[in-house]
């Protein structure tokens, strides 16, 4: 590989990651616009009859409710990508641009080294951009 042409690579691949963080950024405000506008509202005829009974039902249910999908992204591709990395993968990820914590507190929260956040973060945008090369979707 010659030197224009590493050069265009990577000038490609920042052009990407500029363009995942500007998504991201967006998806993250999105979210948090509904979750105000959501305020976890749960009328008592949404609830199942069985639950009126529980000890503590707040405990089995509120989360299924509060967040049934998970983070949206606006963007179905990235979306689908995203759900095709590995769990710890898509929470280092989360905690990198929607939580917008530092490596160090990723590393410190998930017990592992700093070298291997950043190993999974490289690896974790990797793998986005192949998918997302394919139309969001995992081969292997």
């Amino acid at each position: 590989m010659n030197h224009q042409e590493k050069s265009e690579r990577d000038e490609l691949r920042a052009r990407f990651t500029g363009w995942l963080e500007v998504t991201l950024y967006r998806a993250k405000l999105n979210y948090v616009k509904k979750l105000e506008r959501d305020r976890g509202i749960v009328y008592l005829d949404a609830l199942p009859e069985e639950l009126w009974v529980s000890e503590n039902p707040e405990k089995d249910w509120i989360q299924e409710i509060a967040e049934p999908d998970g983070f949206c992204f606006g963007e179905e591709r990235l979306e689908r990508a995203f759900r095709n990395l590995t769990g710890r993968r898509q929470r280092i990820l989360t905690m990198l641009f929607v939580e917008e914590k530092t490596p160090e507190e990723i590393a410190g929260q998930l017990g592992c080294s700093l070298q291997n956040v950043y190993k999974q973060r490289s690896q974790a945008l990797k793998k986005l951009r192949q998918m997302l090369e394919k139309g969001g979707v995992d081969d292997e």
